[in-house]
């Protein structure tokens, strides 16, 4: 029997192999959190959930970023590398709402996660943090002068079109400030 050599499957295959290796990864994020939940609480299994999410933030965006061979930063990178993680491979994208070389909104119309919940009868799962952590490990490997700024995510009330909202914003030379924020509008 031969098996197959991945540099020489069709590029068709490659994609629908990447889309299903997404979404074996989501499945198990979400069967490994739903498990410590069961066992230990939410508390428990967000705090760990973070743990793992401040570390694998930035080593799969600095993967992502090798892969793609990006030299620059700015804000479009960071979304450029946001949008080739593999959770985000298995999720509805992301909807850019403004843009512009200094700053960025962009939300999540849909979130697999919190409506799975709902459908589970499960409460609304407080992911601001969880999503900071993860946004602001993406921009700080991919432009270290952007900040992340949270306008909007649950436990805030789903509002507005969107679950979540965020701004990236790209600071001026020398110019420092808190890398992330946790601000409700």
């Amino acid at each position: 029997m031969e098996l197959p050599e991945l540099e020489k499957l069709p590029r068709e295959v490659l994609v629908e192999l990447v889309r299903a290796y997404a979404r074996n990864w989501q499945t198990l994020d979400g069967l490994w959190f739903g498990a410590v939940e069961s066992e230990y609480g939410l508390a428990p299994a967000a705090m760990l959930d973070l743990r793992n999410w401040e570390k694998m933030a930035a080593l799969e965006a600095a993967r992502i970023k090798k892969a793609l061979k990006l030299e620059e930063g700015g804000l479009a990178s960071v979304l450029k590398v946001l949008s080739l993680m593999c959770w985000q491979l298995a999720s509805p994208l992301f909807e850019v709402e403004e843009e512009s070389d200094s700053r960025i909104v962009f939300c999540y119309a849909t979130c697999p996660v919190q409506e799975s919940r709902r459908r589970s009868g499960k409460p609304v799962f407080a992911c601001k943090t969880m999503k900071l952590t993860l946004l602001s490990g993406v921009s700080g490997v991919v432009e270290p002068n952007a900040t992340v700024k949270c306008l909007t995510a649950p436990p805030d009330p789903h509002g507005g079109g969107a679950w979540c909202r965020w701004e990236l914003r790209l600071l001026a030379q020398g110019v420092t400030t808190n890398k992330h924020e946790l601000t409700r509008i």
